[in-house]
């Protein structure tokens, strides 16, 4: 028996053992029918209930999707857990079954395909699939560079290189893959972002492929290629109808991601009309595809691809401390050491117990001045931008976290226990 074939084995048992203790505990498919209207069988909807009920019921119906199998078949595991895990960020955690076995049927998906093509490079996985099972990867807390002893991150580079032909005619699946490394927190080629569009910008597949484009430019945020960024920008703008829509359901969910993606508040009156459209789509009475549900969830819920690797995996903030733990001050300074034109200081209290990370995240919610974004790595929790200045690698840039006495940190934040009065700086340098 190959190494290969006793992970599937063991990983078989785990999924029969949850099945089996879920089925236990009453079972977790919803059922179906006149017992769960959910919020589509309430009445007189308005504003925003409108888009969050239809997040919900969304949410529900995708779940009662789910095969016998406990996934949704047909390769789409990773695209349906991104989707559940964009509509909430809380949904998976290693502790629900409901969630968990979900995520190994992904899983299972993914290492059954690695025993039949170590590579991955056949038409089914090589031409953009397996970005979607990465960035599925980084949504669930799980390291693409070491799954199961596969470097994913190092397959999909080299898709891009022995599919070539099929990238350079599709930019669709060029940026999806794109973005899924730079989500990973992986090197983005410069020939990847020189590839992927042009100035002002051809799109063979319209607004879908416009809006893909735009949105691996705003992960990786080099303002080298800030042309070719806004001119997708531009086009999907311009795609916009008199009923403000930017196409069918799947067209106008990327455009609405898009357009949160670009963080500029002056135009998400202009994803109004996407939303509601959307938001319709769900009812419960037009029993909506998966595929559609897939496309539309992340944006009603006002998020984007994105968003995948910059949510912090719940298990990293859920913090058990005392009620009557000692509560302390430390000071955080941010420091741009690359442009020199940043350089402020934050005081912040936690709890004894707590770590630097869960210091950032207390600040940031009590502070609205003070903003960080991070990725799950095999370390731990690594910054990627601090009030709104991201860490570009392909400018060798990084945040540095230096204690009081200017000493890099030698593990990372999450794992790092502050004492009372003391001080830190993250500081964006080069290295």
């Amino acid at each position: 028996m190959t190494v290969a074939t006793e992970i599937l084995v063991e990983m078989f048992k785990d999924i029969t053992i949850l099945s089996i203790l879920i089925q236990m505990a009453g079972g977790f498919l919803l059922p179906k029918g006149e017992n769960h209207t959910g919020c589509s069988g309430q009445i007189m909807l308005t504003g925003d209930k409108v888009r969050q009920c239809a997040i919900e019921d969304g949410t529900r119906m995708l779940l009662e999707q789910r095969n016998t199998e406990w996934g949704w078949g047909e390769r789409s595991e990773a695209e349906a857990i991104i989707a559940l895990h964009l509509a909430n960020d809380a949904w998976f955690s290693k502790k629900d079954p409901a969630s968990y076995i979900s995520v190994k049927q992904m899983n299972l998906d993914l290492l059954s395909a690695i025993s039949n093509d170590v590579a991955l490079t056949n038409p089914a996985w090589g031409r953009g699939k397996l970005a979607h099972y990465v960035l599925g990867l980084t949504a669930t807390c799980q390291d693409p560079r070491n799954f199961y002893g596969h470097d994913l991150i190092d397959k999909l580079q080299n898709h891009l290189n022995v599919s070539s032909k099929h990238f350079q005619n599709n930019k669709f699946a060029y940026a999806l893959v794109v973005l899924s490394l730079c989500n990973a927190n992986a090197t983005v080629d410069a020939a990847y972002l020189k590839d992927i569009s042009t100035e002002p910008g051809n799109y063979t597949f319209g607004v879908d492929e416009a809006a893909m484009v735009y949105l691996a430019y705003a992960c990786v945020n080099n303002a080298a290629y800030s042309s070719q960024s806004k001119a997708a920008f531009r086009y999907i703008l311009h795609k916009r109808d008199s009923k403000g829509l930017y196409g069918n359901e799947y067209s106008t969910a990327l455009s609405v991601q898009a357009i949160f993606a670009s963080h500029n508040k002056s135009l998400e009156s202009l994803s109004d009309a996407g939303i509601a459209y959307m938001a319709n789509s769900i009812d419960r009475s037009k029993n909506p595809h998966k595929s559609m549900l897939l496309s539309v969830l992340p944006a009603l819920a006002k998020k984007s691809y994105i968003d995948v690797g910059r949510t912090p995996c719940i298990s990293d903030i859920i913090v058990t401390t005392p009620p009557s733990s000692k509560v302390f001050s430390i000071k955080i300074t941010v420091i741009n050491n690359v442009s020199g034109h940043f350089n402020r200081v934050w005081s912040v209290s936690l709890n004894e117990g707590q770590t630097l990370f869960n210091a950032l995240q207390n600040l940031q919610a009590a502070d609205s001045s003070f903003s960080f974004t991070s990725t799950t790595t095999t370390y731990g929790q690594s910054i990627r931008s601090v009030c709104g200045m991201d860490a570009l690698t392909v400018n060798r840039q990084y945040w540095q976290m230096l204690d009081s006495y200017d000493t890099p940190l030698s593990t990372a934040s999450d794992k790092f226990f502050p004492t009372d009065g003391s001080s830190f700086t993250l500081k964006l340098t080069k290295w």
